[in-house]
């Protein structure tokens, strides 16, 4: 008699299977990199970093025609509010942008040591956090 195996499937997470599209505004796409950035600090082997970098540094390029365009009313009303609020808020969030889209493409350059690449991973995470943060911040005052 023949037991019935299970077959394994690999499972892929919500933030690998979020569609990337130009259509998407700023903050759908700010989203799905802080995700892919979570998950990809999580990683445990190469071709999984791989993965995830190579999505994050396609997110990061969509997101660069989002900057080149007026911010839609209804983000502007997201990041309105009613009292002032002491917030710091990185002006030039471009740079931030292309330092993640650098390291990104040297993690996917598997030019360095698994021990360099934690770090870049975790400098990684660290950059991306800080620009949805920023991006995300309160910063027009409602008159």
């Amino acid at each position: 008699m023949m037991s019935a195996q299970t077959i394994s499937q690999p499972q892929y997470s919500s933030a690998l299977l979020s569609p990337i599209t130009a259509s998407m505004d700023l903050f759908q796409l700010l989203d799905v990199c802080e995700s892919l950035a979570d998950e990809l600090i999580e990683c445990q082997t190469e071709t999984e970093q791989q993965v995830f970098c190579g999505r994050i540094a396609h997110c990061l390029e969509v997101m660069k025609t989002t900057f080149e365009q007026p911010l839609p009313a209804y983000l502007v009303e997201r990041l309105t509010v009613e009292k002032e609020v002491k917030i710091q808020v990185n002006r030039d969030s471009e740079i931030q942008r292309q330092y993640c889209h650098a390291l990104t493409q040297t993690l996917l350059s598997r030019a360095h040591t698994p021990d360099v690449n934690r770090a870049l991973i975790g400098m990684l995470f660290e950059l991306v956090n800080e620009l949805v943060e920023d991006l995300q911040a309160p910063r027009f005052l409602r008159s």
